[in-house]
């Protein structure tokens, strides 16, 4: 479990493996730290460099031998802003030769459809509303596990969509509004759908994509839809249902 929460932010399985072994035994060799750690002799000289590079280790020497030391865990907050300036150096990169990507893609113009499976590949068609929209994002039916699961991942996109200053308009389920308390978000209108009206599954739509989204514990899909004409007519029914949904 200690070794999967290292890796979620950022560490690989290696590096996890070493740095916890470190920090149980305290200043050791190598010998000491391949006993622990289980990692092989061929792997733990690159893997002890890439934490001295990251500044989670430290060595001394004792005569010829090197005495490897975990730096404090609180050296790990220093780590993930390092990676969050890592990101977003990469995201304006992105940025930088999205345009030149889609030009030499032939297909862009299309009717397309794909699926997107997991809460990762989820994650990817929610992150295309901010890179291939020029329009608002309509989101229709929102369901409560989605809001639950989400809603740390929210909590960064609409850092990023304010910056881009994309518009939006969301229709809540009943039960998802009331979920927790929904504050005001900037260029996002926001109502909620009757007590009696339910949506099995929710419909999130931007540019001409249109994504249906199957979020539950047995089943966690997007079906993507790309085309122009099944957009508007989705538009045409969120427009309906937005009248009738209640505000704020």
């Amino acid at each position: 479990m200690d070794i999967e929460l290292l890796h979620n932010i950022g560490l690989t399985s290696g590096e996890s493996k070493v740095y916890l072994a470190l920090l149980k035994i305290g200043q050791c060799s190598v010998g000491e730290i391949i006993g622990k750690s289980g990692i092989a002799r061929s792997k733990i000289y690159d893997i002890l460099e890439r934490l001295r590079v990251k500044g989670l280790v430290s060595y001394i020497l004792e005569g010829k031998v090197k005495k490897f030391n975990a730096i404090s865990p609180t050296r790990l907050y220093e780590f993930l802003e390092l990676e969050k300036e890592k990101i977003a150096d990469k995201e304006k990169e992105l940025q930088r030769i999205i345009p030149y990507l889609e030009k030499i893609s032939p297909n862009e113009d299309k009717a397309s459809a794909e699926i997107f499976s997991g809460s990762r590949g989820i994650k990817a068609f929610f992150d295309m509303s901010l890179y291939k929209n020029k329009g608002e994002v309509l989101v229709l039916g929102y369901s409560k596990e989605a809001s639950l699961y989400f809603h740390s991942y929210f909590r960064d996109y609409h850092k990023k969509r304010i910056q881009r200053k994309i518009p939006g308009r969301v229709i809540y389920d009943y039960d998802t509004w009331y979920l927790k308390k929904r504050g005001k978000r900037k260029y996002v209108q926001q109502r909620y759908l009757p007590k009696d009206i339910k949506t099995p599954a929710f419909v999130y739509m931007f540019g001409d994509y249109v994504g249906t989204v199957i979020f539950s514990n047995k089943n966690k899909l997007c079906f993507l839809i790309k085309d122009k004409e099944v957009f508007e007519s989705y538009k045409e029914y969120f427009n309906l249902l937005w009248k009738i949904a209640k505000k704020e």
